[in-house]
């Protein structure tokens, strides 16, 4: 063979017709109605209002020359009604819905409805860093039907979707059942800080519009078993003698078995969630594509070599992956999946080819069908993301036709050599498949979850081809569980599978650099990466023009980290305290940048961090704390330290003479966690200060040594000072400790913290006539009583907020016109 006859080896890449596929306009437009509807709130009478005009529009101009005019009209009335059905699924209420008889501080109240949902059971936590132990709970949403007035007890017809908290564990019920339960009705509670989780609007994503909190088992009364009649019944029993089967046969990983093959992690512990999170391979767990793709290509061998005609094969395989998908909970990444190989059985079976497109176009239709608030979701975006990159970005450097004469030369080779080379050539296609998909999807995970995961690209390709064996001889074990030596061989095999994942997740963590926790990601970077991202990716560029374009997405990439590693500049003086419950975290940020936090804890546990302070913190754009104050070891106020240092570089810890000392084992735990990372723990007491950035501390309390007592006394009073503004931080300072403080003189104090969570013991009348302060503030969940301490502030003048209801309460002095602001009830106030 010459040279002249031999073709180059690189060529550019075959037109991608993606954008005549008739569904991708359609979907498109979906999108842009809902995204609209979604952050505006278009009226449902406005939107339906358009999408009536775009199509007498399109009507108007369908049959003239102007046909581009009537299609974009179309498409507007596509996008309109989009926005008019998510308007409608997200934000109508009937007026029987029982979000009607609820509140925020929740009411007694007795239901009748059926399980809307499986149940999930919960175990109970015991931590050092916990203040109480947590008990089991079980979680699932109920259909309301009727609603029982307890003081007349009539019965009343509701509609409604709820969500119940069952203290303790209940086995008899399942979805179908139909219940009755008494129990605390309530409205769910939206942020409390910026940066924070809405829960109300999650909620509201699945239709669900209040809480019912159930104190004990014996309140729920099982009326009518109805799991018989539901097709998601029988799912839910076929799930469970699943999880059941693999507590009792495996004797390791039965936890991650459940997850992998069933969908339910509910036995698996947060720290097991944790560690597959941090690596970077948390997908391989949960249910989505990749099982789904790789029972189908399985069924599909072994219906090969059983002799089946594909076309009778194909309907049976489609009806199975959409059994299953909705046997793990019908998630979209998962019956995305299924959509999508059912629509290429389909086209097996009408022996009628089927456009990737349109396929793609489709399976995001029917996600948007059963809840258009699902494309929201971190899940579905990243499936869809990752799907996307792998038929249209990775598919152009992987389909190019080999260089015929390498294959002669390979040809030439040994068996032995042909062998290597194609195990090696498999290996590296698998890592760069691996690596391009984990760029692309990299950055969504990071404005998710504010995480950056390098370790993903050493050990994403062995975790998931074992998860993929562990599936399928899981299933196989499950299949065979009536035949035991069979069924303990696959067994055997999952379980071994299962423990290499487990050790490669845990060597994967142990590597420098594995992971890291990174501040918000913004929006306009977001945008500005991924939509030249998926035009790139769905249109025909030439090969030489598309070197430059990865250049530049590069380039953006790593602005995007410049972005991550920029210092915190604030530009003022600002003090926000963060609502974390019944406990406390003062955050102070300085004009020049500094930060410093003033305790990190709540009774609700050491997941105070993730749920509330870094949320906080991250969407301030701080990374790094110049200093931690510890007013005083009581759980409450530093048990949140630990993942605080983990997610955060801080420079030192400050605290009170005494709080090391305290035999406590949360104490221990926390000083272990800071010494671990080289932190240094500086002690203060009264009369020592220091000043950064204009801004003045000063010490009031405790002295060197004492007073005696419990540690509430010995809390670390701090005076804080900015220009002629200054404010009183006083942790849970009672008793003695606050008879110490009374006899000094008083300084100025424009804000005072209310001590110990605004409890009338610490705050009395002397305090409020040494300090005569213009606001107060309480750290405080919501109290149980009224308390005499509000109403004696506001009788000195003062104004009282607490953190509950108001949430965050955000202090800049610089601001002449509002220097107080609260996040929750949005108020704005001149002090």
């Amino acid at each position: 063979m010459s040279a002249a006859n031999v073709p180059p080896p690189e060529r550019l890449p075959r037109p991608l017709p993606v954008w005549s596929a008739p569904l991708v306009p359609v979907a498109l437009a979906l999108t842009v109605g809902i995204i609209l509807d979604r952050f505006w709130v278009v009226p449902l009478v406005a939107s339906l209002g358009a999408g009536v005009v775009c199509m007498a529009a399109w009507f108007l101009f369908a049959n003239t020359p102007k046909k581009w005019l009537a299609l974009l009209y179309l498409w507007g009335c596509v996008a309109a009604f989009g926005a008019s059905y998510h308007h409608w699924q997200r934000y109508h209420v009937d007026t029987s819905d029982l979000n009607r008889f609820a509140d925020h501080d929740g009411k007694p109240t007795r239901l009748r409805g059926t399980l809307h949902s499986a149940p999930i059971a919960q175990a109970g936590q015991r931590d050092p860093l916990r203040s109480f132990p947590t008990k089991d709970a079980t979680r699932f949403i109920l259909r309301a039907t009727h609603r029982q007035d307890l003081a007349t007890r009539t019965w009343s017809e509701v509609t409604g979707l709820v969500q119940v908290t069952l203290v303790g564990r209940t086995d008899d019920i399942t979805v179908g059942d139909e219940v009755e339960l008494l129990g605390r009705l309530a409205l769910p509670d939206d942020a409390a800080n910026p940066g924070g989780f809405d829960y109300a609007s999650f909620l509201r994503d699945q239709g669900v519009t209040t809480l019912l909190t159930v104190l004990e088992t014996d309140e729920v009364t099982l009326v009518r078993r109805g799991w018989p009649t539901s097709v998601f019944g029988v799912l839910a029993m076929v799930r469970g003698w699943g999880q059941r089967t693999l507590a009792r046969d495996f004797t390791v990983q039965h936890e991650v078995a459940s997850a992998l093959l069933l969908g339910e992690g509910a036995d698996m512990t947060g720290e097991d969630w944790d560690r597959y999170q941090r690596t970077g391979v948390l997908h391989v767990l949960a249910i989505s594509g990749q099982h789904l793709v790789v029972l189908a290509g399985f069924l599909w061998l072994a219906s090969w070599l059983l002799g089946v005609r594909r076309r009778t094969a194909a309907p049976t395989i489609a009806i199975f992956l959409i059994a299953y998908a909705l046997l793990t909970g019908g998630r979209p990444p998962a019956m995305r999946a299924a959509w999508v190989v059912a629509v290429y059985c389909g086209g097996i079976l009408l022996q009628r080819p089927v456009a990737h497109a349109n396929t793609f176009a489709l399976a995001w239709i029917g996600v948007i069908a059963i809840n258009p608030s699902d494309i929201f979701n971190a899940g579905c975006q990243l499936s869809f993301l990752a799907v996307a990159m792998l038929v249209w970005g990775v598919s152009r450097w992987t389909d190019a036709p080999s260089d015929p004469l390498e294959r002669v030369l390979d040809e030439a080779r040994p068996w032995h050599g042909r062998v290597v080379r194609w195990l090696v050539r498999w290996v590296l296609l698998l890592y760069a498949i691996n690596a391009m998909v984990w760029l692309a999807v990299a950055p969504l995970v990071a404005a998710h979850f504010h995480l950056f995961s390098p370790v993903a690209l050493i050990i994403g390709p062995p975790v998931t081809l074992l998860t993929s064996l562990a599936l399928l001889t899981g299933f196989a074990f499950l299949l065979l569980s009536w035949c035991w030596p069979l069924a303990w061989v696959f067994g055997w095999v999952t379980q071994g599978s299962l423990l290499g994942c487990e050790w490669l997740v845990a060597f994967g963590l142990k590597l420098p650099g594995a992971y890291f926790f990174v501040a918000d990601v913004p929006v306009w970077w977001l945008w500005l990466f991924y939509v030249p991202l998926l035009v790139g990716l769905t249109t025909p560029i030439p090969w030489r023009v598309s070197r430059w374009l990865l250049v530049v997405g590069c380039a953006w990439l790593l602005l995007g980290a410049l972005l991550q590693v920029l210092p915190h500049r604030s530009g003022e003086f600002r003090c926000t305290f963060v609502a974390v419950g019944h406990g406390g975290c003062t955050v102070i940020e300085t004009p020049g940048g500094q930060v410093f936090v003033y305790d990190a804890g709540a009774t609700g546990g050491p997941d105070v961090t993730r749920r509330h302070i870094a949320p906080f913190l991250w969407s301030r754009g701080i990374r790094r704390i110049d200093a931690l104050i510890l007013s005083h070891a009581d759980l409450d106020h530093f048990n949140g330290v630990p993942q605080l240092a983990e997610r955060f570089t801080i420079e030192r810890v400050i605290c009170t003479p005494t709080f090391a000392e305290r035999s406590l084992p949360a104490v221990q735990k926390t000083v272990a966690a800071l010494e671990r990372r080289g932190i240094e723990m500086q002690i203060v007491h009264a009369g020592m200060r220091w000043e950064t950035d204009g801004v003045a501390f000063a010490v009031l309390h405790p002295p060197p040594i004492g007073p005696a007592g419990k540690e509430n006394v010995r809390s670390l009073v701090l005076h804080v000072t900015y220009r002629d503004f200054s404010m009183l931080l006083t942790g849970d300072l009672e008793e003695a400790g606050l008879k110490q403080v009374l006899a000094q003189a008083a300084p100025r104090i424009d804000v005072l913290m209310a001590p110990h969570h605004g409890s009338d013991t610490s705050n009395v009348p002397d305090l409020a006539k040494w300090a005569k302060p213009k606001l107060v503030v309480s750290c405080q969940t919501a109290p149980l009583s009224e308390r005499q301490s509000v109403k004696m502030y506001e009788k000195t003048g003062a104004r009282f907020l607490g953190t509950w209801p108001h949430g965050a309460i955000t202090i800049r002095p610089d601001d002449r016109e509002a220097p107080v602001q609260t996040h929750r009830t949005k108020l704005k106030i001149r002090v």
